[in-house]
């Protein structure tokens, strides 16, 4: 019985050729989409869970509270916490932290040597405590001698090559310290879903005693074991009263410093915090994917449905014929359920081979383990049986609940009455649902490719185009004298413009704070604001804007120690009231007695980082408080086309007086523009699946139209006859579809406007969801559906009404 219903079913999908190859087309753009779109949001969402005990994890973030209002939170947590959360709350089964302070550093193995992105300082458990593999070593004893060093395989490779680099001694350079750290143990590199990217990792015990301590430089990451939720959620409100006992210092007195316990499972698609070194994701993005996943997907199924019912009713009449001599509802739900599986079963296997042609491709324009391990993440296997057994159950069941009350002696009086009405209310339902999903999709296309243009091509109030940025060396004798020496030699450089030296550039994070007061201050609030070290080229290099005041100069030879520049932000957050008041005004620094540093000038703000971020309050100087704020970057400013012959001869420069540091070099306005990555991927994600989209809605419009026509046959002769015009043919079915699309209108653009404004509060610089775009997607729905409407009825408008009524 089942090979009679398998041969059947065979029979009639090569009979309905056409709208079989529709339905197909559909389900292998549409299952295959979701799978990929779910293979993204699975990758995003289940970051750092490979650790054993991951969900008793959490990362200790602090926070600071005035008069119950937080003034600052950052991802990272003081050296002093750990110690201390150990000793004074039994709630804390095992804490580790790792030390980012200086952690890009220069590496050196005989003649190899490397500037190292990941080189940071970690507790002798952090090997124990995380599960990240080892390969040669015992992860309880590599951290624990003082001169040691954990690598990672990667990094093993590049320095000691086939060789056992166990024991081996690398040179480890700062601008201020030297470490010679003998290799105790390797480790496999760090997984693709792990927020932390480390390189290098050194004993703690290797430190001074004032980096395992000191609880005023938040510069760690902490990472705490509990046995449940309640525990962490209690070490939080325990921690404010802790930190009173280490609150030794006048800065910072006045904040209640209090600790958030982040799951260690959230860390990477939470919003970017100060102090944050990852490239994170972003929760609203996978929501907003995981949501086009599920359209995509039941649109496919709709066309499917919307085809195979009406087919199903074109054989009404043999149904009722099948009935009335006795078969039963199981033998026809059997049918359909065959026909069902089969086209499914044959979507999933096209797809299948597609992806085995395109994923060399797909991994070579898109790097990542998304696409190099498609195959080995079990949850694309699980999605592709589950997406199957569902829509084989869904698309065989829906033509079924339409005929199956079916009445035998209607169907055989008026069959043809039939036809027409059944099921009509359910098919023009799931036609108008895939009109306003196209409509909403195009409405949040156009919008998100507006907010990436906006955030790229807003002035940023910094000029960062034809600079080449390049790191400044490692320790050496007399630093400071070769570094303004070189930067000097390289201004007379052809091509040159000029050439600044600074702590930070745009696009990374002036990581360095401390807790200031303004002077006078009766209150002594106290600020905490960013230190952007510069020198007098810098201002002008860039091209800030001054507001009130002057810039660093020469002429006063107190600016080198005395004076500083503030930003708008900055001047506001100090209680200035105005540029007026600023200029001239004077700040306490953090660390530096009752000294007080003069205002010279407020610089008009400036995006430092992307779009995403808000404006941050910035104090520029041009000395180092407590020796700690070092020059590490050098922007060279250059005219003309030949940028990398100029890169090579500042090379040369640098070479010749730091032979024993890289140069590495890069252009500061790609460098910028990295920062939208995760959103430019997001943008173009949506781009290209909101197409496809459009494409399974036109072959669902193509397949209905067609249907459409099939039954009006005799309708459309008999207009003929009585005098109708082809343009009037094509105007009366083009009318059915675009009353849908109307309705489609009506329902998609509020829809659409509340999905995309919610989308854009998330950014604090945006643009709007202007009318147009409204207008847009409706034309643009409305010119497809007319087009593909038209290309399949201009057909039957042209034909010969006697022999349409003749074959009828």
């Amino acid at each position: 019985m089942i090979k009679h219903y398998i041969k059947i079913a065979f029979r009639n999908l090569r009979k309905n050729i056409f709208y079989t190859l529709i339905s197909l087309i559909g389900l292998v753009i549409s299952m295959g989409a979701f799978v990929i779109l779910m293979n993204y949001v699975d990758f995003e969402s289940h970051y750092d869970d490979f650790h054993k005990d991951s969900d008793k994890i959490y990362r200790a973030e602090s926070y600071f509270t005035l008069n119950g209002t937080v003034a600052d939170s950052w991802a990272t947590s003081s050296f002093g916490y750990a110690g201390a959360m150990k000793a004074e709350f039994s709630e804390v089964k095992a804490i580790t932290r790792i030390n980012f302070k200086d952690n890009e550093r220069i590496v050196r193995y005989q003649d190899k040597i490397y500037r190292e992105r990941m080189v940071v300082i970690a507790d002798s458990n952090f090997l124990s405590f995380f599960s990240f593999p080892l390969l040669k070593g015992d992860p309880h004893k590599v951290l624990l001698e003082p001169n040691t060093i954990a690598i990672s395989a990667s990094a093993a490779k590049k320095y000691f090559g086939d060789a056992d680099p166990i024991g081996k001694v690398l040179d480890i350079t700062t601008r201020k310290v030297v470490y010679h750290c003998a290799v105790s143990g390797v480790f496999e590199d760090f997984p693709p879903q792990s927020h932390l990217k480390l390189d290098m990792i050194i004993s703690y015990a290797s430190t001074s005693q004032f980096e395992r301590d000191f609880w005023y430089m938040h510069s760690a990451y902490t990472y705490v074991k509990t046995d449940s939720e309640a525990d962490a959620r209690m070490i939080e409100k325990k921690f404010p009263a802790l930190a009173e006992k280490f609150k030794t210092e006048d800065a910072m007195r006045d904040k209640r410093w209090e600790i958030h316990m982040v799951p260690l499972a959230d860390i990477h698609l939470n919003p970017l915090k100060p102090m944050e070194f990852e490239l994170k994701g972003s929760k609203q993005n996978v929501r907003f994917i995981f949501v086009f996943a599920l359209i995509i997907l039941i649109v496919g199924w709709v066309n499917f449905i919307n085809i195979m019912t009406s087919k199903s009713i074109e054989r009404a009449g043999e149904i009722g014929l099948r009935k009335l001599v006795g078969s039963k509802t199981k033998h026809m739900m059997i049918q359909f359920f065959i026909a069902s599986f089969i086209i499914n079963f044959l979507a999933v296997s096209i797809f299948l081979i597609l992806m085995v042609i395109a994923l060399p491709f797909l991994t070579h324009l898109y790097y990542s383990p998304m696409f190099s391990q498609f195959w080995q993440r079990p949850m694309v296997w699980g999605l592709l049986v589950l997406i199957f057994l569902l829509s084989t159950l869904i698309t065989g069941a829906v033509p079924i609940l339409v005929l199956r009350n079916i009445k035998i002696a209607v169907v055989l009086k008026n069959r043809m009455s039939f036809r027409v009405g059944m099921g009509k209310g359910l098919r023009h339902g799931l036609i108008i649902f895939q009109f306003t999903a196209a409509i909403v999709l195009v409405v949040s296309t156009v919008t998100i490719k507006r907010q990436m243009d906006y955030m790229q091509g807003k002035d940023l109030g910094a000029d960062v185009a034809q600079t080449l940025v390049f790191k400044t060396p490692a320790k050496t004798d007399n630093y400071e004298e070769k570094l303004e020496m070189i930067t000097e030699k390289m201004k007379t450089i052809g091509g040159v413009k000029s050439v600044s030296r600074s702590s930070a550039v745009p696009g990374e994070m002036v990581d360095f704070f401390i807790a200031n007061q303004r002077d006078n201050d009766p209150e002594k609030v106290s600020v905490l604001t960013e230190m952007f070290r510069v020198d007098y080229d810098f201002i002008d290099a860039y091209q800030l804007k001054i507001v009130k005041g002057r810039n660093f100069s020469k002429t006063f030879g107190a600016d080198k120690d005395n004076s500083l520049i503030l930003t708008q932000s900055a001047m506001k957050i100090f209680g200035f009231k105005n540029e007026e008041e600023a200029v001239g005004g004077f700040i306490n620094l953090e660390g530096q007695g009752n000294k007080k540093y003069q205002v010279i000038g407020v610089l008009k703000d400036y995006h430092h980082l992307s779009l995403k971020e808000n404006f941050r309050p910035v104090v520029f100087l041009m000395f180092s408080p407590w020796n700690l704020l070092d020059f590490q970057y050098v922007s060279v400013k250059v005219q003309g086309a030949n940028a990398k012959a100029i890169a090579g001869m500042l090379e040369q420069e640098y070479k010749s007086v730091f032979p024993d540091s890289s140069f590495d070099s890069f252009f500061l306005d790609e460098f910028f523009n990295r920062q939208y990555k995760e959103d430019v991927t997001y943008g173009l994600i949506i781009m290209i699946f909101t197409w496809l989209t459009i494409f399974i809605v036109c072959l669902g419009i193509l397949g209905i139209a067609s249907l459409m026509l099939l039954r009006r046959t005799k309708e459309i002769a008999i207009r003929k006859i009585s005098g109708a015009k082809p343009w009037q043919i094509l105007k009366l079915i083009n009318m059915e579809f675009i009353r849908w699309v109307g309705l489609a209108i009506v329902i998609g653009t509020p829809l659409s406007w509340w999905i995309m404004h919610n989308w854009l509060e998330n950014f604090p610089y945006r643009t709007e969801v202007e009318w147009w775009i409204f207008v847009l997607a409706g034309l643009l729905t409305v010119l497809v559906t007319g087009i593909t409407v038209s290309i399949q009825t201009v057909k039957s408008a042209l034909e010969n009404p006697v022999k349409s009524l003749r074959n009828e």
